[in-house]
């Protein structure tokens, strides 16, 4: 039974396929200036708007989302302390159904606040986890305890029950911060990309300029106006889209951060991501800490000890429960592994890939530097020195967006370290 209980209770995990703290400040070198995809939500009508940075967004995670507080709500009611205190043996059964009632109403009341049509993998995961519940809670009632002797059997399991939920709550916790992270960066690159597309805009302009007084003089024909004309509002209009997508970005962020509906949360200044951060990464003694501290290894751990407590060689299909446990988990070790392997590999890709931007960016300022005399003198039209300019801010923009890239590798790094990590290993 005590296996049936804590099985059921590690279904709970929700939302697993989120996808970190920032890393700690160190002395040394910038890596660059401090300058984030997801389904869309749509916003509230008439909305607050709340700043935070990668802090204050796992803090405000940890002490307000509702699946983390209902979990740790829920771990605490299960310490057999609090039974015992209380006088309340007798009715374990029907206090763990009301606990499991709380639970599939907060279930759906966060369900409501979301979009299946936008978020629909979101939704599914809801709505799985909701299911998982409600089932439970059916076998519950079913097979309810009865009797003073079987409640004190019962009180046995609950202290390593409540345990259990605690470390689903820090993990949900993890999974949950980390993908409210990675949403804030993505809305703070989303708008280097939108400032990018603004100056693709103002060169259209510039040009439309031109096409304008060509085709008055008869130069060119309508349809290569029309072209370029189109070209410039479709344009117009994906700026627009893009900041719609921030805006819905941000909703998410704040219903996974458990604030108010009318709420959306925009990135503040975010903490400055140092060489120095970067040169400390150690392949072999991070892997080990992120092993010691992966949930999903735990999980599985606990099932072989589970398995092998009901091991019996006379009672057919436990051997086998031991082997197939055994072999999950060396399954999520390797999974562990891999997941920690192209997280590493992505930092050190990203750290290549701006430094690279950042050699294409003293490169465009050395041009503009060029074009400048050469416009001085009359050598070059202003529409090329323009031109200049323009590719020194895009050169500027495409670093702060690889810095971007390279802050969101590392932090999914710092929480790899802390057993926060997307594997293909089954939960």
């Amino acid at each position: 039974m005590k296996a049936n209980w804590k099985r059921t209770l590690l279904s709970l995990v929700l939302c697993a396929g989120f996808v970190w703290p920032a890393g700690a400040v160190s002395t040394g070198q910038p890596a660059a200036s401090q300058t984030g995809t997801s389904t869309a939500q749509s916003k509230p009508a008439a909305y607050t708007v709340k700043k935070m940075g990668l802090l204050g967004v796992k803090r405000t995670v940890e002490s307000d989302n509702n699946t983390v507080k209902m979990l740790n709500k829920t771990a605490a009611s299960l310490d057999s302390n609090s039974y015992a205190s209380s006088g309340s043996t007798g009715s374990v059964g029907q206090s763990e159904s009301q606990i499991y009632t709380d639970l599939i109403t907060s279930m759906e009341d966060a369900m409501k606040k979301i979009d299946k049509t936008q978020q629909p993998d979101l939704y599914k995961t809801y709505e799985a986890q909701l299911q998982v519940l409600k089932d439970y809670q059916t076998s519950l009632n079913q097979n309810a305890v009865s009797g003073m002797q079987q409640a004190m059997a019962m009180l046995s399991q609950l202290d390593d029950a409540a345990y259990t939920l605690r470390k689903q709550a820090k993990n949900v916790s993890g999974q949950l911060a980390l993908g409210a992270q990675t949403m804030l960066i993505t809305i703070k690159n989303l708008g280097y990309t939108k400032e990018n597309l603004q100056v693709t805009l103002t060169q259209l302009d510039r040009n439309l300029a031109v096409l304008k007084t060509q085709r008055k003089l008869g130069m060119i024909g309508q349809l290569q106006l029309d072209t370029v004309q189109n070209q410039r509002d479709k344009l117009a209009q994906s700026i627009d889209t893009l900041e719609t997508t921030r805006e819905n970005l941000g909703s998410s962020v704040a219903l996974m951060c458990g604030l108010d509906a009318n709420t959306i949360v925009m990135p503040a200044d975010f903490e400055t991501l140092y060489e120095g951060n970067l040169d400390k990464m150690s392949y072999n003694k991070d892997l080990e800490q992120a092993q010691k501290n992966s949930f999903l290894i735990w999980q599985k751990q606990d099932a072989v000890r589970s398995a092998y407590n009901s091991y019996d060689k006379n009672i057919s299909g436990t051997a086998e429960a031991v082997k197939s446990a055994e072999d999950a988990l060396a399954a999520a070790k390797e999974s562990v592994v891999a997941a920690f392997d192209s997280t590493y590999k992505t930092v050190k890709d990203c750290r290549t890939t701006l430094a690279a931007k950042r050699t294409a960016q003293s490169q465009a300022e050395l041009d503009l530097k060029t074009a400048t005399v050469k416009y001085r003198k009359g050598i070059i039209s202003k529409l090329a020195y323009q031109q200049a300019q323009d590719a020194v801010t895009t050169a500027k923009l495409n670093v702060e967006s690889a810095y971007l890239s390279l802050y969101t590798a590392y932090n999914q790094y710092e929480w790899a370290k802390e057993g926060v990590l997307i594997t293909t290993a089954a939960a």
